[in-house]
C-alpha cells in the first residue's frame, strides 16, 4: 500500500503543503516524465513487434501502472525544488 507524502519534512522542517495549485505545475514535471517513458517503451516494443497494437498497449500500460508512485513523488520533488533553495548544513 502507498504512503502519503509526508507534510514536513524530516530533516529541516520545510513544509510539503502548500497553498492550493501550487504543485499544478509538477503535474506538467509528471506529464513530460510519463509521455517520456511511454515512448521509450513504445520505441522498445516497436523494435521487437513491429506495429502490433497489443503488445505496445500492454507494455506502455503495465510500466505506467507499475512507475506511477514513483513519477508522482518524483515530480513533486522536482517542482519544489525549483523554487525552495536549500544551504547545506555542512558549508
Amino acid at each position: 500500500m502507498l504512503d502519503k507524502m509526508p507534510k514536513k519534512c524530516a530533516v529541516c522542517g520545510e513544509d510539503f503543503v502548500r497553498e492550493t495549485g501550487f504543485y499544478y505545475g509538477a503535474m506538467m514535471i509528471s506529464h513530460a516524465s510519463t509521455t517520456l517513458i511511454a515512448v521509450l517503451v513504445h520505441l522498445t516494443i516497436f523494435h521487437f513487434y513491429g506495429w502490433e497494437i497489443a503488445p505496445n498497449l500492454v507494455a506502455i500500460t503495465g510500466i505506467i501502472i507499475i512507475m506511477f508512485p514513483i513519477i508522482f513523488r518524483t515530480s513533486r520533488a522536482i517542482w519544489i525544488h525549483i523554487f525552495v533553495k536549500y544551504k547545506n548544513p555542512s558549508v
